[in-house]
Parts: structure tokens; C-alpha cells; sequence
């Protein structure tokens, strides 16, 4: 068992519907309810979430991005995803484009510190004493594949927590999908290639691969997690919360897809990348 549970912590009750009383929370609510759910000093740590299933927050994101770095300290590393997912016009600009991940990551995004990672579609923010090391390089390996931000927080034994949000925004299921070698395809209509302007002025073309397909199917790995007791539930609020080691999500990903190859496709009508997935399967006489 890999995930740590409650850290004896004795504050008010973690009860779904504990705070829903009409008022917003502070963040010592926030910071004794990631505390109850294991997160603790010196952690790495990304965060999927939506502040909407969090409810209203004295302070709004900001807040809520300060009690989870008084929390993991300054010895912890805070990595929010700030993907923009498609080719941003004229280009994108790792220290002005807007991330479409939502407002938490947009918040660590915009902080004094931050540090941005130059991945033109799946470019990541983190906050923290290593943050030069999560982020440099991105735009050199595969979006969300092996050696990419995400799976160096996995390597170096990080979290994933997810907030307010199921697995299908799990990112790191895609990094487990790199390490089982599936088969994977762009949508015929997809852009090949985005432009990205460095740091220095100079802008580039950066060729896009297919590390970041279709996730609507990924809550199939919850279970394989459960069964190992690999995540510790919580709540803030009505906000429910799962903690779980990056490594524990790339290894369930990896049996789950030896087991099933086609188990985490969609069957969306519509979903292009599952459809072709699914041919390039039966080529491989998968499935």
C-alpha cells in the first residue's frame, strides 16, 4: 500500500457537507483538509481540480494555491497542468498565453516564481525549489510521455491529487500509457505542428505527437488502484479528494493495458483517436 493515510489530524469533522453552510471557505479549512488526506512538507505534487466543486474561497484560487504551498512547504514542488491542447495563434508564448486548464492552474501560472514549462499544447506549471528541473526541456520529448514534467514529478516518487475532479483528468494515466507502448494515432484532422516563441524572441516550429489522446475512458484505473489500496480519499466541503503516488497510477495503467489493450478507448461515435486506436490494434492482432 502506497498512499499514505490521515495524518491524525483533529480539526473539525472532513464529512461531505461539512462546510456547505451558505459561507466560503477560508484556507485553514483548505490546509486541514489536504492535511487529512496525507499531503504534508517537502512533497511533489500535481494538482488536477476544479474550483467549482470546491465552492467559494475567501481569497479565490490565489488562496487556495497558498494553502496547498504552506502546506507542502518550501522544500515541496507544486505542478499544475496549463495546457492550452490545440496550436494557439500566432503562437503560443510560454510567459503571456493563457492556459485552458482551469483557474487553480491558472493561478500558479500567473504567481512571482512560477516557472512554465515550453510545451506549445501541454506545457505545465510548477511552483518550487525544482522547478527548473521538472519543466526544462519539455518541448524536447513527447507532450505527456516519457521524461515529460509529469513523469519526472512520477520518477521522483510525486503525488497526483486530484480535486474535485475523477480520473479522466488524470494526466499521468497517459505517462502510463507511454511506458506500456500502445499503439496511438492523431485524428486525421489534427494539427501536426504549433508554433512556439522561445524565450529568447525566436520563434520556432515544433512538430506535435500523439501522446495526448482521448482520456474519457480513464476511470478504469481507479479500480486497480482501489484493489491495492493505493488512494486515500477526502473532502473539502463537498469537494471530494484523491491522493495517490504518480508511480502507483503509471504501474496500475500499465497492468490494466496488459491485461485489456483497448480498455481505456472510448466508444464515443465521434472520437476519432479511439476508432483509429482500435484499427491500429487490430493491425497488431490486439484486442
Amino acid at each position: 500500500m502506497s498512499a499514505r493515510g490521515p495524518h491524525g489530524w483533529t480539526g473539525a469533522s472532513c464529512d461531505t457537507g461539512t462546510y456547505r453552510t451558505g459561507r466560503r471557505l477560508e484556507t485553514s479549512e483548505i490546509r486541514d483538509g489536504l492535511r487529512w488526506v496525507g499531503v504534508s512538507a517537502g512533497d511533489w505534487l500535481v494538482v488536477h481540480s476544479s474550483l467549482h466543486a470546491l465552492g467559494p474561497t475567501a481569497g479565490g484560487p490565489v488562496a487556495v494555491v497558498e494553502a496547498i504551498l504552506e502546506v507542502i512547504e518550501e522544500r515541496g514542488n507544486l505542478l499544475t497542468p496549463t495546457f492550452n491542447y490545440a496550436p494557439m495563434a500566432p503562437f503560443f508564448d510560454p510567459d503571456l498565453t493563457v492556459g485552458r486548464t482551469g483557474a487553480l492552474a491558472e493561478a500558479v501560472r500567473a504567481m512571482p516564481g512560477a516557472k512554465r514549462s515550453d510545451h506549445p499544447t501541454h506545457s505545465v506549471a510548477v511552483i518550487g525549489p525544482d522547478a527548473g528541473r521538472l519543466t526544462e526541456g519539455h518541448r524536447l520529448v513527447r507532450a505527456v510521455g516519457i521524461d515529460s514534467p509529469i513523469d519526472r514529478l512520477a520518477q521522483a516518487g510525486g503525488w497526483v491529487l486530484l480535486m474535485g475532479v475523477d480520473h479522466t483528468a488524470n494526466t499521468t494515466i497517459h505517462v502510463g500509457e507511454e511506458y506500456a507502448h500502445v499503439p496511438k494515432a492523431m485524428g486525421s484532422g489534427a494539427a501536426k505542428t504549433a508554433r512556439v516563441r522561445l524565450r529568447s524572441g525566436q520563434i520556432v516550429e515544433h512538430t506535435l505527437d500523439d501522446s495526448p489522446t482521448c482520456s474519457l475512458a480513464f476511470n478504469a484505473v481507479e479500480h486497480g488502484l482501489r484493489r491495492h489500496g493505493e488512494i486515500v480519499d477526502g473532502v473539502i466541503g463537498e469537494c471530494h479528494l484523491q491522493l495517490m503516488r504518480g508511480l502507483d497510477v503509471v504501474r496500475r495503467t500499465v497492468d490494466l493495458l496488459r491485461e485489456s489493450p483497448e480498455v481505456l478507448l472510448c466508444t464515443r461515435g465521434d472520437c476519432v483517436t479511439c476508432q483509429e486506436r482500435r484499427r491500429l490494434y487490430g493491425a497488431k492482432g490486439g484486442g
